[in-house]
């Protein structure tokens, strides 16, 4: 039983302080009523979105080159598109509020534009839609199980051939198929085995 006379932490009230308006709920699956996120929290988002956008540049341009080469089929790249959401995810399963995806994908789209991604400004509308899906499908599905974390991963890695099909790929639908079955399926392996691993490890370690 905590002292009553004792001296709170200012450290740990700063760090706890809400600040950025969401919408949170008292649960972890379907979070509802207005609330906000604490500076840890944001902290946590920032770094994921810093770390992603710093991966995701020179995976996406060594990926490119597997158009390059006549020996793959065009779209194969897309299996290694399920590391770029993977930190988005993540973000989503550490921080349980409702925001967290969206805001991780639009931070990691700006850094990745910072740092010259091979999409250029197409990597805008890329990564924010994939925080958007990976948002709503966290929130509907859930973020405890393995499987739901990976159909909300693969349809948000999907979601990146939507958007290019729309705005620049002009290729017959079989290779649009093609791609975004290669990535749901790499959406669904790293983040129901690599972000949820993580995910759960971090939180062991947390509570320990």
């Amino acid at each position: 039983m905590n002292d009553p006379t004792e001296t709170p932490d200012p450290i740990r009230i700063y760090h706890e302080k809400p600040i950025l308006p969401v919408m949170v709920g008292s649960g972890s699956e379907a979070p509802k009523r207005p609330g906000y996120f604490t500076v840890r929290e944001l902290a946590v988002i920032a770094i994921l979105s810093a770390l992603g956008g710093v991966v995701s540049v020179p995976v996406g341009y060594a990926s490119n080159l597997l158009n390059a080469l006549t020996i793959f089929p065009f779209g194969a790249p897309q299996i290694f598109a399920g590391i770029h959401v993977l930190w988005i995810v993540l973000a989503g399963l550490q921080v349980k509020r409702l925001g967290a995806a969206t805001v991780t994908g639009v931070l990691k789209g700006l850094v990745e534009l910072t740092l010259y991604s091979f999409h250029g400004a197409l990597i805008l509308p890329i990564s924010i839609t994939e925080g958007v899906v990976a948002e709503v499908m966290l929130a509907l599905l859930g973020r405890n199980r393995r499987l739901s974390v990976g159909i909300a991963g693969g349809l948000s890695t999907m979601s990146n051939v939507t958007v290019l099909s729309i705005m620049v790929l002009k290729v017959p639908l079989p290779i649009i198929l093609f791609m975004g079955a290669l990535a749901f399926v790499s959406g669904f392996f790293f983040s129901a085995y690599v972000g949820k691993t993580a995910s759960d490890r971090i939180r062991l370690i947390k509570t320990s």
